[in-house]
C-alpha cells in the first residue's frame, strides 16, 4: 500500500486560498483540493468533514494573522503615515475579504462545528472592525478626516476598494497606492471645486 503524501494545515490553507480565488466557492471541492495537494480526498477528510469547516478554519486563521499584524505595527508618528500603514495592511489581506464575500450564509444546513467557526469569525471581524473604527475616529478627532462622513461608510469604502477586480493589470503595490490616493484625496485636481 502506497504511503500518503504528507501535507500541513498551512499547505491545505494555501491551496484552499488559491482555489477559492480561481474557481470560487461553488466550484471548490475536496476533489480539486486533493488534486492540487497531490493527495487522496480521504486524506483531507481526516481533517475536515466538509468544505465549509475548512474554509471557516482558514478564514479564522487569516483573521488571527491580520489582527496580530495590526497589533504589531510600529506606528509612525503622523496620522497620514499611520493611515498608509493601515491601508497597506488591509490591502495585504484583501483576498480574505474577497473570499468572505463568496461564502454563503445559509444557517439551515450548518453543523454546530460550522456555526462555532462562523461565530469565531464574526467575533474576530468585530474586533478588527472596532480597531479600525477607533483609528478613523482618532483621525476625525484630530481633523485629518472629515467629521461629517460616517465612520462606517469610510470603513466600507476602504474594505470594498481592496476587492475591486484588477482589470488595469497593476501590481498590488500600485493598486494599493492609487486606491489610497483616491480615498484620501479624490480624483479631481486641487483646482476643481465643483462639478
Amino acid at each position: 500500500m502506497a504511503r500518503e503524501k504528507k501535507f500541513s494545515t498551512e499547505d491545505m490553507y494555501m491551496e484552499t486560498h488559491k482555489l477559492l480565488l480561481s474557481v470560487g466557492y461553488d466550484k471548490f471541492s475536496f476533489g480539486l483540493l486533493a488534486t492540487s495537494l497531490k493527495v487522496s480526498r480521504a486524506a483531507i477528510y481526516k481533517y475536515y468533514t466538509n468544505k465549509d469547516e475548512l474554509i471557516y478554519d482558514y478564514m479564522v486563521s487569516e483573521m488571527e494573522k491580520m489582527i496580530e499584524d495590526l497589533n504589531q505595527i510600529e506606528w509612525i508618528s503622523d496620522y497620514p503615515s499611520q493611515f498608509q500603514q493601515l491601508f497597506a495592511l488591509i490591502f495585504e489581506y484583501g483576498d480574505i475579504h474577497q473570499i468572505s464575500f463568496m461564502v454563503p450564509n445559509n444557517e439551515k444546513i450548518d453543523s454546530i462545528k460550522i456555526r462555532e467557526k462562523k461565530q469565531q469569525s464574526l467575533v474576530m471581524h468585530k474586533r478588527f472592525f472596532e480597531q479600525i473604527q477607533q483609528f478613523i475616529q482618532t483621525g476625525q478627532d484630530k481633523v485629518y478626516i472629515k467629521q461629517d462622513i460616517p465612520i462606517g461608510l469610510i470603513i466600507e469604502l476602504i474594505f470594498h476598494s481592496v476587492t475591486i477586480p484588477n482589470r488595469s493589470k497593476l501590481t498590488q503595490q500600485e493598486r494599493a497606492s492609487f486606491l489610497q490616493e483616491i480615498i484620501c484625496q479624490g480624483i479631481f485636481e486641487n483646482k476643481v471645486t465643483q462639478v
